[in-house]
């Protein structure tokens, strides 16, 4: 009898089709015969063969990848050359946003923060964290040997309150803190404070500074251009609170103590979360805006550095960079810039500013990925070409449910949690396209975030002993993004690289009470 030998292959995509018509074409030309059993009639060999020929040819059917998406996937891959020039870019912002009176899109505010804990530090301190859609206040004991305890209350910032005047703002908050620390009321010594306030501000000291801009949905009115320490101190004392504020700290730089405070070899803090930020421990040397004003047209001998008049006495200091607004101005051109970006910035409360932020933070990447599944079904990719519910309006798919269509491990986990959503009729390949879409826009934000962090490794030559302290939820939850993240970086920097995560959870809160605790 005739033999059919057959050779396995792995086929890409466009091999696939030829190579199926191929084997049905031997298969239709032959008639096996089993050994001891006499010839299989040609009935039962054609019948045999039309349905091996069908289902090979349903199954490269549903591999193949349709084209409009592989068009979306192609808009939001960052190869390494982008990487690159986002790098490059970052790097002269950088140093733009150091110097004096620079327009700069980073703007590199001075902490203050001049060096980081030693883990040693003890005592109880009150810390706030404001920086999102919650608010929390924390009672915080610094134990030694890089220990702590935290008691922490958490509390939503409505909408309303988001958007309503600022002294209804603070108002909201001294109210949380007098139920969270009921002692401080009259309390016979000021109990001290420190308080993350995760916007930009510019800090003419430790304990005070001037809101630069609202982020993050914030547009509450009177509040930029004013001290929000001041502010915070009035809604206190009106709560007859017996609390000093003795540190403003941005999120970032408080997520840097932290875990500076269990690990000292930390040199910069990054926050990937609802929003993003990052900070990092420059060299006064290097940048003219920590230098006085005597400084800046002829730069001190090395001696002279760690002497007054110079900012500080300190030849360190923690640079708060407010990257979340890189590639705004002549910046933009560096940025992987889709059509769907462009939808997510016009319809955004801050047209052509935090346009970083807008591609990395888990405020943005699920809009991004309801943006891009509605093309696909405008095309009649996926879901019969009629949008769901979920899909219609802005907000609506969210990157928490995002996250858990990239973490799920079979179409069936995907179609409940869709059911949840009012879409029931979700099939096999349209969870498979969504899921397609959400790894597309997550690895692209992983990706960009990574080109972020070498460039900062390779400003402070720390490529290969570089810790970054983290905090956020799109980095500690969501599927994969961490791995991502530092393959991207060993790409980018070569396998020897030295760039390592230690994850600073509650480091907003902890951060705040160890910046009390330097001046307490």
């Amino acid at each position: 009898g005739t033999v059919v030998r057959f050779a396995v292959v792995k086929p890409g995509i466009d091999d696939a089709g030829p190579l199926v018509l191929v084997l049905a074409l031997a298969l239709a030309t032959t008639v096996p015969r089993v050994a001891g059993a006499g010839a299989v009639s040609g009935g039962g060999v054609s019948q045999m063969l039309s349905g091996t020929v069908n289902s090979l040819l349903a199954c490269i059917g549903q591999s193949i990848e349709p084209k409009p998406l592989a068009e979306v996937k192609a808009q939001l891959f960052v190869d390494k050359a982008k990487l690159e020039v986002i790098a490059k870019a970052l790097t002269g912002e950088m140093q733009s946003g150091l110097n004096r009176n620079s327009d700069s899109s980073l703007k590199m505010l001075p902490s203050h923060l001049t060096g980081s804990p030693n883990g040693q530090e003890k005592g109880d301190f009150l810390a706030l964290d404001l920086g999102g859609t919650n608010f929390r206040v924390l009672k915080v004991t610094l134990e030694g040997n890089g220990k702590y305890s935290v008691d922490a209350g958490k509390f939503k910032v409505e909408e309303s309150i988001m958007t309503g005047p600022g002294k209804d703002l603070f108002a909201f908050i001294a109210q949380k803190i007098k139920e969270q620390v009921p002692e401080a009321v009259d309390a016979p010594e000021p109990l001290p404070m420190g308080f993350t306030f995760s916007f930009p501000v510019e800090q003419p000291t430790l304990d005070s500074g001037t809101l630069v801009n609202w982020t993050k949905g914030f547009t509450c009115a009177g509040v930029e251009g004013q001290d929000v320490v001041a502010m915070l101190k009035k809604a206190i004392a009106d709560e007859k609170l017996n609390i000093k504020v003795t540190a403003l700290v941005n999120d970032t730089p408080g997520t840097m103590l932290a875990g500076a405070y269990t690990d000292p070899s930390v040199c910069a803090g990054l926050i990937l979360g609802t929003g993003t930020n990052m900070c990092y421990m420059e060299k006064v040397a290097k940048a003219p805006k920590l230098q006085a004003t005597s400084a800046v047209n002829k730069l001190p001998s090395v001696v002279t550095w760690n002497q007054p008049p110079h900012l500080g006495g300190h030849s360190g200091h923690i640079i708060n960079m407010e990257w979340g607004n890189f590639g705004a101005g002549s910046s933009h051109e560096s940025l992987p810039w889709s059509a769907y970006d462009a939808i997510v910035d016009r319809q955004s409360p801050n047209p052509g500013s935090q346009l970083f932020e807008k591609i990395i933070s888990g405020m943005y990447l699920g809009e991004i990925t309801r943006l891009a599944v509605t093309d696909l079904i405008s095309k009649e990719v996926c879901f019969q070409g009629q949008a769901p519910k979920l899909f219609l309006s802005p907000g609506e798919f969210n990157t928490e449910l995002m996250a858990f269509i990239e973490g799920s491990s079979s179409t069936s986990q995907i179609q409940e949690r869709l059911k949840q959503h009012g879409v029931t009729d979700a099939s096999q390949r349209d969870c498979s396209i969504l899921k397609s879409v959400c790894t597309a826009v997550s690895t692209r934000a992983a990706r960009v975030s990574a080109a972020g962090i070498a460039s900062i490794a390779r400003r402070i030559d720390r490529v290969h002993d570089c810790t970054v302290a983290v905090d956020g939820t799109v980095f500690l939850k969501y599927p994969h993004f961490s791995d991502r993240m530092t393959a991207t970086l060993r790409e980018m920097l070569g396998k020897n690289m030295g760039v390592r995560f230690t994850t600073a959870s509650d480091g907003s809160g902890v951060g705040a009470a160890l910046a009390a605790a330097t001046v307490a």
